[in-house]
């Protein structure tokens, strides 16, 4: 049966394959990274974009529910464990008065 599955798969993407473009001529830079019509750097650490920059928006409307958030991260992996023990607890406490 997985023998029958994987030659079903590799028809579905041979017939997916062959639907492509026959025109299509690969060039120096033909398919490379779009960067705002420049040419990719070959230092892959310049074209990093960080999260902060990729989020900001999003995190400055949400300032007022993100800012308690990364308070409460200290980094302490205690912390997280004592959390993880509430959580649980909590979880288990409305399991047993459900039941």
């Amino acid at each position: 049966m997985f023998i029958l599955v994987i030659l079903i798969m590799t028809a579905i993407a041979y017939v997916i394959y062959r639907m492509g473009n026959p025109a299509y001529n690969r060039t120096r830079l033909k398919g490379q990274p779009f960067i705002s019509g420049n040419a990719p750097f070959r230092d892959v650490g310049r074209m990093h974009v960080g999260g902060d920059n990729l989020f900001w928006g999003f995190t400055r409307a949400l300032n007022r529910y993100f800012e308690p958030l990364v308070k409460g991260h200290t980094g302490i992996i205690n912390d997280y464990v004592y959390w993880f023990i509430v959580t649980m607890a909590v979880i288990f406490v409305y399991i047993y008065i459900m039941l």
